[in-house]
């Protein structure tokens, strides 16, 4: 049995892998996975059912609506915190008017704790 063509495959294969980027880490974010009953569980769960049309929720992700921002680029706003981001959630989320959706108060401090989870250290804006 002639076993060259299964060489010359297995060279080829061996050619066609995709070498490692430059900085294969990707930024650290909370783990995602989160208990039932917390406050981050239901805020994710929120994300995922309400913002996700517009806005990307989980890291990695890109919004489909390019014009709304990640939530990962929202929780790294500099000198973004707890009390700031729930106030903007509540006071300023419907702008602009087009967009008009408010979130319900009840979901404000799961959104927000949700959100800190996506903070990073080593974040860097995606443009």
């Amino acid at each position: 049995m002639n076993r060259t063509p299964i060489l010359i495959m297995s060279a080829l294969l061996a050619a066609c892998q995709i070498a490692p980027a430059e900085n294969p880490v990707p930024p650290t974010y909370g783990s995602g996975v989160f208990e039932r009953d917390t406050a981050e569980y239901r805020g994710q769960k929120f994300a995922r059912n309400r913002c996700s049309d517009c806005h990307a929720v989980e890291p990695l992700q890109l919004s489909p609506n390019p014009s709304a921002p990640s939530l990962v680029d929202v929780a790294n706003t500099p000198g973004l915190s707890r009390e700031s981001l729930a106030s903007w959630l509540k006071t300023t989320h419907d702008f602009p008017s087009e967009m008009y959706f408010e979130i319900p108060e009840e979901h404000i401090d799961d959104l927000v704790a949700y959100m800190l989870t996506l903070q990073s250290a080593d974040y860097e804006p995606a443009i």
